[in-house]
């Protein structure tokens, strides 16, 4: 019940559409490869996600740091 309480908090706080910054199109380049983990974080907490392997480590749920369990290399695909 108070992570649901927290998580609606979160939600009111959040930035109104306005306030993000524009980002034209065409603007944004994606790596042509890149490494992914999957990591984990401690019994307690039991999250687990994706994560672009070298960026931050830090669960988003309780803040404490994650493992990574595995790595890939993910190549950009053309699109089609």
């Amino acid at each position: 019940m108070a992570a649901e309480r927290e998580y609606s908090r979160k939600v009111q706080d959040a930035y109104k559409l306005d306030d993000y910054p524009d980002v034209p199109e065409g603007s944004v380049h994606f790596p042509q490869e890149l490494h992914v983990a999957f990591a984990v974080c401690g019994k307690e907490c039991g999250r687990a996600e994706f994560i672009v392997d070298g960026s931050t480590q830090i669960c988003a749920y309780c803040g404490n740091p994650m493992f990574r369990t595995e790595v890939r290399r993910y190549v950009l695909q053309d699109p089609d």
